[in-house]
């Protein structure tokens, strides 16, 4: 083990308070910032573009018109007064969200400014500032606690405009808050199982639909960052199209749906087994937990995945001290 392991692992584990925490962070100051915006547009990089697009999905299930795009992307929208650009950085310093957010703004946008670190840079122009509470001290690794806690506040700014007479949504946030601890154990657990269908080198395919998707491509992330396999997240209905095509016996995949799973899902798992002959794991959220909503579901299964990832570079790799170098700095990000 090293320093930069023990650093990230502490990152995931300090999701168990992180979540709860963020919650009760928003407030009715939040939701009414978007009461009134003809459109939602989220942006960000990395974690924080899959988090961005986690929150398109919460805001579209509670009726409001959201979009998601990378920062290079903004020049092809227009905005005006009534256009929110919600800006995700967790650190506060991503060069591209920061330039993207002064274009929206020179338009005439309202800036919202998402991140774990209030001082950042990213905050100085933003008329707005929501701050998440992972409670990491550095930035500087291989990020967990502040993309959840970025998802959470999302969710929680959506639960504002949710349907009250459903409080589906509701429901499965208050119990969020309090399973911090069971959901971290369960997370582990599944990680583990899933850590042991990798190696070196060795693709290993994140496939689901949805919200679900988010897990997907932050998993895809995590792998990646660690340089043991790569990682390659896939929309459900695209892996039957074409990456079957180029699948390769004993490659890996986790098929990641909701709970409870249906009879379509058991089909899918055995294509994968038997058909593709591949080494494969279905991963869904533990039913216990009494999480309804696909939406919020995400959240423990993008935490089990952080743990897979981690636990096959400490299965392959436990001396490693740093990202890989000089790949982690060819381009300039912060």
């Amino acid at each position: 083990m090293t320093e930069f392991l023990d650093i990230c692992y502490d990152a995931i584990k300090k999701q168990e308070h992180a979540i709860p925490k963020t919650i009760d962070a928003v407030n009715e100051t939040a939701v009414s910032v978007l009461e009134d915006m003809k459109k939602v547009v989220l942006v960000g990089c990395g974690d924080s573009y899959a988090a961005a697009d986690y929150g398109r999905w919460a805001l579209l299930r509670s009726g409001l018109n959201a979009f998601v795009i990378s920062p290079d992307e903004i020049g092809h929208l227009r905005f005006g007064k009534d256009t929110a650009v919600i800006g995700i950085t967790a650190s506060g310093r991503s060069l591209a969200t920061i330039d993207a957010l002064q274009k929206a703004k020179s338009q005439g946008a309202t800036i919202v400014v998402l991140t774990d670190d209030k001082d950042g840079s990213a905050s100085k122009d933003a008329d707005y500032v929501w701050v998440t509470k992972s409670g990491v001290g550095t930035y500087n690794t291989s990020p967990s606690a502040p993309t959840t806690a970025a998802m959470t506040y999302l969710l929680a700014v959506s639960a504002g405009f949710d349907d009250e007479s459903e409080g589906k949504l509701d429901q499965d946030i208050k119990q969020l808050k309090n399973i911090g601890k069971e959901l971290l154990t369960w997370a582990e657990k599944e990680g583990i199982a899933i850590s042991k269908l990798t190696s070196p080198n060795v693709p290993i395919y994140l496939i689901s639909k949805g919200p679900n998707h988010i897990a997907a491509q932050i998993g895809m992330m995590k792998f990646n960052e660690y340089s043991v396999s790569k990682g390659i997240a896939s929309n459900r209905e695209e892996f039957r199209h074409h990456y079957n095509i180029s699948i390769n016996d004993n490659d890996s995949a986790v098929l990641i749906t909701s709970s409870p799973i249906d009879s379509s899902d058991n089909v899918y798992m055995s294509v994968l087994t038997d058909s593709l002959k591949m080494r494969a794991y279905h991963l869904h959220t533990n039913g216990k937990f009494g999480l309804g909503l696909p939406l919020v579901q995400a959240i423990p299964n993008t935490i089990a995945l952080q743990m897979a990832a981690y636990h096959s570079v400490l299965r392959y790799n436990p001396d490693k001290e740093s990202f890989k170098l000089p790949n982690a700095e060819a381009f300039k990000i912060y």
